[in-house]
């Protein structure tokens, strides 16, 4: 039986937390971000680099890349590591600070990050801008960085987004993201079935690409998707996509709402789990 799961977004820290992590970066104040609309659009194209596997394909292009870079999380080590130059970029509150390395520049980063991942930079490398929910004029969009992205660098003069690594799907189970496994990804696990092929995700990185795909079909002139995986298959067939099969502990939180969705067992041998096409420029 083949659904589509109509997913409540929440922000995944407590007010609390986030009210802290807005005090505490308020002696940053003189990094904020202050928008100059003289000069949109008047930049080259960023690149907005995420954790997915298909990041590896493009190692060459983005040594070579002819503008500014931006790695969400611990990309940007990931990046360092293979010996190309970023800004670390994040909206999310982690108290674990994010993988750099010495090719890391500096940061941009949201008022609500929490302060570990500020102490790992000089004051002059950071800029920092406030979100929709935490200030007047804030960066609005979907509920991750990088459906954040858009508004934020386009109003920071970039002439256009190019995305890659948000596939928002996992090639390998032990391996979710090019910077190594992250635990948090294998909570509400789900496999989406498009155009017949099978990704293995979860439902936040589901509710992601669901967002950017529209966004991107939306405004082809700004962003441009260099990314695999679900993403790119939601691009291609938007109203072709669902869910064919749940991990237990999604299950039971979908139970929960009084609707059983997933009555029969997922058969792997019927389709192929992974298949990834890559359409290289």
């Amino acid at each position: 039986m083949a659904v589509r799961i109509n997913f409540n977004v929440a922000c995944n820290t407590d007010l609390d937390t986030i009210r802290l992590n807005l005090k505490k970066s308020m002696k940053y104040n003189q990094c904020r971000i202050r928008y100059d609309y003289e000069q949109v659009l008047k930049k080259p194209p960023c690149a907005i680099v995420g954790g997915g596997s298909s990041a590896k394909l493009h190692l060459d292009t983005l040594r070579n890349w002819d503008g500014d870079i931006f790695a969400v999380n611990d990309t940007a080590g990931f990046l360092s590591d293979n010996g190309i130059s970023s800004y670390l970029y994040s909206i999310d509150c982690s108290r674990y600070p994010y993988k750099i390395g010495s090719l890391v520049k500096g940061a941009v980063l949201a008022s609500r990050c929490h302060r570990k991942q500020f102490n790992q930079f000089d004051k002059k490398d950071i800029r920092m801008f406030d979100l929709g929910e935490d200030a007047p004029g804030g960066t609005c969009g979907g509920p991750t960085g990088v459906c954040r992205a858009p508004m934020q660098f386009l109003r920071m003069g970039y002439r256009a987004l190019v995305y890659f690594g948000c596939d928002g799907s996992f090639d390998r189970f032990d391996n979710t993201h090019v910077s190594g496994t992250q635990k948090v990804a294998h909570e509400n696990m789900m496999i989406v079935r498009v155009n017949n092929i099978d990704y293995l995700t979860n439902a936040s990185l589901t509710v992601q690409s669901e967002y950017l795909s529209k966004t991107i079909r939306k405004h082809p002139q700004y962003l441009i998707n260099m990314s695999g995986g679900l993403l790119q298959a939601m691009i291609d067939h938007p109203d072709e996509w669902v869910v064919v099969a749940v991990t237990e502990d999604l299950k039971k939180d979908v139970e929960k709402k009084g609707t059983v969705y997933f009555p029969n067992k997922y058969k792997p041998q019927e389709h192929v789990i992974w298949e990834q096409s890559q359409q290289m420029s």
